[in-house]
């Protein structure tokens, strides 16, 4: 993965301002004037950034300094494949959700999840706003996922083996399409978007109906030999394994759910429902303190092995319950070797309630933040010798 141009670097400056001057953009960026202003003139050109009113309206000798924004009304489409529902959104430049959808599965069948999500994708690009363009569709889900071929290698739950994800949307869409494994898209969230700075080393730890990981180092999201990193199949924490396919499901929110179900803890045994519950059930409860105590182990193992600057635990009780996030502050440092300050490195994800929809849409965006002028020249996947899609694209 490189480096951010100059022009990234004035993206990513704006992302975080808001607005700005090219005086504090070169400020933030650490860019100089020159760098500032020619960056800024071919950024506004490609329609990325557009000049907001002056701030100083006073009567003044001189051309009045108009900060810079980011346009938003630039926007990228995001698919999500979760175990038993696609999530789709329109996502602007900014991370901001335009539009959303929920489409629960009728099939695992993977040509069947494409074409349902490419129809709710058009449904939901002709009920967006005027104005609005989309430049292309970030997918992301759980398994294995090779982002240079385009291809959902394997799947633990749906029927997504080898299935050509990227060239079907293309297809399906007339979009550019990216796609990548969404604990490596959480890590490209999380700097862009959220709580990690850009050459941060840090993990992160994906818990739901998937469990699994990814890392960066100096900012740096590691890939590995065929795109393989990020597997816990093998990392075995005692607990429930023959319950599920994996030796991890049993802390799964399938598994969860189904438990909750044979308890009849809740009428409808959802995630959501089990967290609302578990504010007054000590039975639910217990479901969320023992898949914290379960994975404590995998996340003392991260940090130990990895030694990251940041750990982000995405489990919804983890946000949700503050006695479950004591647990996994407790478990973790009770087995981690850096003890005094394991506690001090978690933290949970940054977009709660829509993780999903952010990562996705980061497949693509932080491409757009790194090399911006290229994408607006060439479009998303122009690293990629056969890529010929083109850039922008109304509904």
């Amino acid at each position: 993965m490189q480096w951010p141009t100059a022009a990234g670097a004035v993206l990513r400056a704006l992302l975080k301002s808001g607005s700005a001057s090219r005086s504090v953009i070169a400020a933030h960026a650490g860019l100089s004037p020159a760098t500032v202003t020619s960056r800024t003139r071919a950024l506004l050109d490609a329609g990325l950034l557009r000049e907001s009113p002056p701030a100083d309206r006073s009567q003044r000798v001189g051309r009045p300094h108009s900060p810079l924004e980011l346009d938003r009304r630039n926007a990228v489409a995001a698919i999500h494949f979760a175990a038993s529902q696609t999530r789709i959104a329109v996502i602007d430049i900014a991370g901001t959700i335009v539009a959303d959808a929920v489409v629960p599965h009728r099939t695992l069948e993977g040509d069947d999840l494409v074409a349902d999500a490419a129809t709710a994708l058009a449904a939901l690009r002709h009920e967006l706003p005027g104005g609005i363009r989309l430049f292309g569709v970030g997918v992301a889900t759980g398994g294995w996922v090779d982002p240079e071929a385009g291809v959902v290698l394997s799947h633990p739950l749906l029927r997504l083996q080898d299935t050509p994800i990227r060239d079907l949307l293309v297809r399906l869409t007339g979009l550019p399409v990216e796609l990548d494994s969404h604990a490596r898209a959480m890590v490209h969230a999380e700097q862009l978007f959220g709580v990690l700075g850009s050459d941060a080393s840090a993990a992160v730890l994906f818990v739901g109906n998937v469990i699994d990981a990814a890392f960066a180092v100096d900012g740096r999201v590691h890939y590995g030999p065929g795109s393989s990193a990020g597997s816990l199949a093998t990392l075995v924490p005692s607990g429930r394994g023959s319950e599920g396919t994996g030796l991890l499901d049993a802390y799964s929110d399938r598994s969860l759910e189904r438990r909750a179900g044979a308890l009849r803890l809740v009428e409808s045994p959802t995630i959501p429902a089990l967290i609302a519950a578990a504010e007054t059930d000590p039975r639910a409860h217990a479901l969320f303190e023992e898949r914290a105590r379960g994975l404590a182990a995998v996340a003392a193992a991260l940090l130990d092995v990895l030694n990251p600057e940041t750990l982000i635990i995405t489990d919804r009780a983890f946000t949700g319950l503050p006695a479950v996030r004591a647990i996994y502050f407790d478990a973790i440092a009770a087995r981690a070797q850096m003890r005094s300050s394991a506690r001090h490195r978690i933290t949970g994800t940054s977009f709660p309630g829509r993780s999903l929809e952010i990562a996705a849409a980061t497949v693509l965006l932080h491409r757009l933040y790194t090399d911006p002028l290229a994408v607006a020249a060439d479009g998303f996947g122009a690293h990629r010798v056969e890529a010929t899609a083109p850039q922008f694209e109304s509904r």
